[in-house]
């Protein structure tokens, strides 16, 4: 063997043991490159609520409102609460002045009254010494019964006294104060407004959906617009045509808890049940027509094509053929394709 033989020899050795190497470490780095890494969880079937949100207002119901006023001429004299109190039954709302015809007339018919009384009596005195008859006694027993009726309308329309105090009639809330102190007000004049204390709704505006209707019954969570605490309640009313401004059916939904009246709330409002599997909305790739989610099975990634059914502020309920044993991938799913290698350092055993 030459000299030139054998250098050349181990040098091709040593080039041919480089490259193959090379090549190993080539191979390994694109297998690093086509496994993915993934993040995933237990794949879940289950219920969501399937909810439709309306927005409203808190309010006196119709049929809680009350409207109080005086059947005689007067003014007020002062108010004791203000719009917005709450109030117990019983406790003073305002203090009421008659006007003086009105207190002078309720004098002559108390004097009326008196006057018949004794002459009631006076004639059946008469009577008992014949100096009378059974008609005039009959008549004396009418205008003494016309005088009574007469005096008792007038105290139950303003009381027996010039100044009274006007009471709360139920627990509630003052809604509004109509009046202004110290004006003449004639007989009826509305002088404040008030809600029971469990009358008052939130009235909401709903959008018509005949395949999701909204029925009496319901369940809804009131989420006040400010501050506050989330309240329950349950729909009570819901209205059978459009209102012609909103365009929308109105709705009430009496509270479970306590609401500020004149507050606005976002009602949450329960219509029936979603069923299907529970995906985090991340877990979703799709373009807004076709949907998909991706599961790992024996190492690979497998995509399913799903159809949303609804969805929550995190979670979103879809249909198609997912396998419970197998993991959902939440994290890292936007970078896969079907049949891709994958691995993860926080995979979580499906339940």
């Amino acid at each position: 063997m030459s000299m030139y033989l054998r250098f050349f020899a181990p040098v091709t050795l040593a080039c041919l043991l480089a490259a193959c190497a090379g090549g190993q470490g080539d191979a390994a780095e694109q297998g690093d490159k086509v496994s993915a890494l993934v993040t995933t969880q237990p794949t879940r079937h289950g219920s969501l609520p399937e909810i439709v949100s309306a927005y409203g207002t808190a309010a006196p119901a119709l049929d809680a409102a009350t409207t109080l006023s005086v059947q005689a001429e007067g003014s007020v004299e002062h108010f004791e609460v203000a719009a917005g109190a709450v109030v117990k039954r019983g406790q003073p709302l305002l203090s009421f002045a008659l006007a003086p015809a009105v207190v002078a007339t309720y004098r002559q018919a108390q004097t009326a009254w008196e006057l018949a009384r004794t002459q009631r009596v006076h004639t059946e005195q008469l009577l008992s010494q014949q100096l009378a008859t059974r008609d005039q006694l009959a008549q004396a027993d009418k205008a003494l019964s016309d005088a009574r009726s007469t005096l008792d309308a007038l105290r139950k329309q303003q009381g027996d006294e010039a100044v009274f105090m006007l009471r709360a009639p139920y627990d509630g809330i003052v809604s509004t104060v109509v009046a202004n102190q110290g004006d003449v007000l004639q007989a009826g004049a509305p002088l404040l407004a008030m809600a029971r204390g469990d009358g008052v709704v939130v009235s909401v505006g709903i959008e018509p959906d005949a395949a999701h209707p909204v029925s009496v019954g319901d369940r809804a969570n009131l989420v006040p617009l400010g501050s506050g605490a989330t309240v329950s309640g349950v729909v009570k009313r819901v209205a059978g045509m459009l209102d012609a401004h909103t365009h929308l059916l109105d709705a009430d939904i009496v509270p479970t808890g306590a609401v500020v009246v004149g507050a606005g709330y976002r009602a949450d409002i329960a219509i029936g049940q979603w069923q299907g599997w529970l995906v985090p909305r991340d877990a979703l790739v799709g373009d807004g027509d076709a949907w998909q989610v991706f599961q790992v099975a024996d190492g690979k990634a497998v995509k399913v094509a799903v159809r949303i059914v609804g969805e929550s502020d995190t979670v979103t309920v879809v249909s198609g053929e997912l396998d419970p044993q197998r993991p959902l991938v939440v994290v890292g799913n936007t970078q896969l394709d079907d049949g891709m290698a994958v691995h993860s350092a926080t995979a979580e055993p499906a339940k």
